[in-house]
């Protein structure tokens, strides 16, 4: 390599403000250019062969979130069925059992509205 020779520091200019067909030739004459753009190439070709493991691997992440969520949403449903349903059979039990009449006025004794014996 010849040490009075400057590298070539137009990759990027080339790259994003000429067409296409002025970019392939200057790569075709540049060694500099050359060895750049082939690093790129090594990169992208790495950056698409683990796309498809990087988004499967948030594609789990997020069923394992929406999963996750289900099951906190269906413990919710649950816990509060089942209290609601406890408390209504200990309503059910208490009006029962305040309905019951008296063992005082099952005995002929005169009762109040309050179910206590009235003297």
């Amino acid at each position: 390599m010849n040490e009075d020779r400057k590298k070539c520091d137009k990759y990027e200019a080339f790259f994003v403000f000429q067409n296409e067909e002025a970019f392939n030739n200057h790569i075709k004459e540049c060694p500099d250019c050359q060895k750049e753009h082939e690093k790129y190439m090594k990169v992208s070709s790495l950056i698409k062969e683990v796309a498809p493991v990087y988004l499967e691997k948030q594609k789990k992440n997020k069923m394992g979130a929406i999963k996750k969520l289900a099951c906190c949403f269906v413990m919710f449903v649950g816990i509060t069925a089942s209290y609601t349903g406890y408390n209504m059979y200990s309503d059910y039990t208490a009006q029962e059992y305040w309905n019951q009449d008296s063992y005082v006025s099952s005995m002929g004794l005169p009762i109040d509205e309050y179910g206590f014996l009235e003297l």
